[in-house]
């Protein structure tokens, strides 16, 4: 797994900004890729595993007293 913290540096950059949620939504893989998360780690979150993403975040940040999660589904299409 990914110990260099680019998930946990991905994911705070993704939660504040709009142009890097757009490409996510668009090409996931690519733009984790982008961002410099190893395939494992890649492969971890595409799964959707959230016990899987907490042991890969908690692994970057270990020391870390406390995680937050907020899960967002996209909703079905028409």
């Amino acid at each position: 797994m990914n110990g260099n913290g680019a998930l946990a540096s991905f994911l705070t950059r993704l939660s504040d900004d709009p142009q890097l949620q757009q490409a996510y939504v668009n090409d996931p893989e690519g733009t984790l890729r982008d961002a410099g998360v190893s395939d494992d780690t890649i492969g971890t979150i595409l799964s959707r595993d959230l016990s899987r993403v907490k042991a890969v975040l908690e692994k970057e940040l270990s020391g870390l007293h406390y995680m937050m999660f907020m899960v967002v589904f996209d909703p079905p299409k028409p």
